[in-house]
């Protein structure tokens, strides 16, 4: 009876070293795809006041005026600078010039807002696909979390059937 005592305990602290990790790897990565998505990408223009937080992806404007905003986030300070990945300096000129003239009349709307967005979609629509920068996708993540996690579950649901198994046959 003791060596029982000794063998389920040991099973327990190798599925245990096994499995958790799996789950928590497993789980971080799901949460990190699914959120991938959510960030801005390359090309998309975010609208902001002076002092939101920014994060690591997208061009942050303000609001207002449409000016490039010095702005912070998780460990980011950055600048906007207005410049979008594969554009020419002629096309990044050409967002300055629009902005500016949007911005005429005192204050950008949000009609504004999706004018200059839909004419930077528009520019990087047109870059060839050597150039023009993908959105980051977090498929790759989902798949390597929902992997690990199903291989931890399917390991805790083997050592709970095993165990199960044997705590009825002593019986």
């Amino acid at each position: 009876m003791s060596s029982d005592s000794t063998a389920a305990a040991l099973l327990t602290v190798v599925a245990g070293s096994l499995i958790l990790p799996l789950l928590l790897v497993g789980g971080i990565f799901l949460v990190i795809g699914l959120n991938t998505g959510s960030t801005p990408g390359p090309y998309t223009v975010v609208f902001a006041k002076a002092g939101d937080e920014c994060g690591a992806t997208g061009q942050y404007l303000d609001a207002s005026t449409g000016d490039p905003l010095r702005c912070m986030g998780p460990g980011v300070l950055r600048d906007a600078s207005l410049e979008f990945p594969g554009f020419s300096r002629e096309q990044n000129d050409e967002i300055r010039r629009w902005l500016a003239t949007l911005a005429e009349d005192g204050e950008l709307s949000v009609f504004d807002h999706r004018s200059v967005q839909a004419k930077i979609d528009g520019i990087a629509a047109g870059l060839p696909p050597g150039i023009r920068v993908e959105r980051e996708s977090g498929s790759t993540r989902i798949w390597i979390g929902s992997g690990l996690t199903v291989a931890g579950l399917l390991l805790l649901s083997g050592f709970a059937w095993r165990w199960r198994r044997n705590r009825w046959a002593g019986y």
